[in-house]
């Protein structure tokens, strides 16, 4: 085998590794343990954090981007500021946005540990099949009926 081909194999060889946690992280919809919590992680870079429907306090969803290292070692989720402010504490935040740091602990096909980089809490998931509440296109609110809707005298009603 010729050398460059050898170089060439050895400089894509992070590439590679960074290709698999990528669609390891997107293969599934991660369910927090302990909690309902849900989290989806998309191939276009974004993410989106369920908190359930038991979950009473300001927007059930949590939406924003997300990015590995270079070495597929860490995991940061960023939020836009009006996004996150009733969700993240401070400590998170830099400049207008939030930023998430957690290094990537285990990360097999049906188990995902971050820990956090800031308060060094452990989140522990478990892999779940995808919902139709994951994919935000498809979460709709429920039309009314059209015997619900009158219209007023003269308006053809």
């Amino acid at each position: 085998m010729p050398i460059r081909y050898l170089v060439l194999i050895l400089l894509g060889l992070p590439l590679y590794a960074a290709a698999q946690t990528d669609s390891l992280l997107q293969s599934a919809s991660w369910l927090e343990e302990g909690t309902d919590y849900r989290l989806v992680l998309t191939p276009d870079e974004t993410f989106q954090q369920d908190y359930g429907r038991a979950d009473r306090r300001a927007g059930r969803y949590l939406l924003g981007r997300y990015t590995t290292d270079d070495d597929s070692q860490e995991l940061t989720l960023s939020v836009d500021y009006f996004l996150g402010k009733s969700r993240i504490p401070g400590r998170y935040r830099r400049g207008q946005d939030f930023y998430l740091p957690y290094r990537i602990d285990t990360l097999t096909a049906d188990r995902l540990v971050l820990v956090d980089l800031i308060s060094k809490e452990v989140r522990r998931f478990t892999a779940t099949p995808p919902e139709i509440e994951d994919d935000p296109v498809q979460r709709r609110t429920p039309l009314p009926e059209l015997s619900e809707l009158k219209l007023p005298d003269g308006w053809g009603g």
